[in-house]
């Protein structure tokens, strides 16, 4: 695996190739990273995002952290909140009045065993945090142990729905990136054991399998799949220990200049899905912003060809194809 969306050198390139084609100018300033865009005798400061990690969790800043493990791209306003990003049951319930899919879900008041196999999300959780499952219909759900627990005053239950992991970028109504994940998977041998395999697989990513965080969430995975960690496998036989956006429990062999966008292959096997989810994302956000912004939206795609929707953020990390999409809106 090699990483591609948050190489600052492919945001450079991004815009470079943009400034030489429209004959722009572009100042950073090196103090505080904010880039000052002209063009058409406009102007634009573009604030920059930083992805960073301590003791294993992510967050995003603003700011140049010493933590830091990668770039998240400028746009033209520094950090925003909306509330539909804040609370997950506002986005639902956005997507059911605008008759989009997303997974039947329950909050406290119904939850104690769901008709459905389902999972535990916090509220307000992210960064694949506040989360916990899968679990069987009607099976209660297990959390003694669990890292990654949301809240119980603030959980609420949502069906779980078995496919490939999406997460689709817009510029206000326009769909410009996406990707899509399979589930990481294990494969068997006929000799070697769930754990050891799986411990070999974190290894490989200079994790630990007796101090890793989210191993709840795998053990979870193999419970629903009927499978101990002491099981073996037949030789060709697969299983998969994680359903959450961006787990690829895969090393990172550096950096490439080579996009990852999955979007083009997503608009042809989704139809109009995400052309639809972008208009209502646009009459979401007008009320709030003037102006377009950035959201990303997650979802799952099943294997009939249905995206479920599940959750936005108004401060992902961009991708470097971001930045035609947006300066084409705001340099008309």
């Amino acid at each position: 695996m090699r990483n591609y969306l948050s190489v600052i050198s492919n945001h450079f390139r991004a815009l470079q190739e943009w400034a030489i084609d429209k004959e722009a100018q572009l100042d950073l300033d090196v103090k505080t990273f904010v880039l000052e865009v002209k063009h058409r005798g406009r102007y634009y400061h573009m604030y920059p995002l930083f992805q960073a990690s301590s003791e294993g969790q992510l967050r995003h800043t603003g700011f140049l952290p010493k933590d830091v493990v990668g770039f998240g791209g400028w746009r033209p306003y520094p950090p925003i909140r909306h509330p539909h990003s804040l609370n997950k049951l506002l986005f639902k319930d956005f997507l059911r009045k605008s008759e989009l899919r997303t997974p039947t879900f329950l909050t406290k008041a119904g939850q104690s065993q769901p008709e459905f196999d389902y999972i535990l999300k916090g509220t307000s959780g992210s960064f694949g945090r506040e989360i916990a499952g899968p679990f069987r219909a009607s099976q209660p759900a297990d959390l003694n142990g669990s890292t990654t627990n949301p809240p119980p005053s603030t959980h609420f239950v949502e069906k779980f729905i078995e496919g490939t992991s999406l997460k689709v970028w817009f510029w206000g109504a326009k769909a410009f990136f996406a990707h899509a994940q399979s589930f990481p998977e294990i494969e068997g041998d006929g000799v070697t054991t769930v754990e050891s395999l799986l411990r070999q697989r974190l290894t490989s990513c200079r994790l630990d399998w007796e101090h890793f965080s989210d191993r709840s969430i795998i053990l979870e995975c193999l419970r629903f799949q009927n499978i101990s960690s002491g099981a073996v496998l037949k030789t060709g036989e697969s299983l998969w220990f994680d359903y959450r956006y961006g787990k690829h429990y895969e090393p990172v062999h550096g950096a490439t200049p080579d996009s990852d966008n999955n979007l083009p292959s997503l608009l042809e096997q989704t139809g109009t899905q995400i052309h639809d989810m972008g208009s209502a994302l646009a009459n979401l956000l007008k009320p709030n912003f003037a102006a377009p912004i950035m959201i990303s939206v997650d979802g799952m795609l099943d294997h009939d060809g249905n995206i479920w929707w599940l959750e936005m953020n108004t401060n992902s990390l961009m991708p470097p194809e971001g930045y035609a999409a947006m300066f084409s809106d705001i340099f008309p």
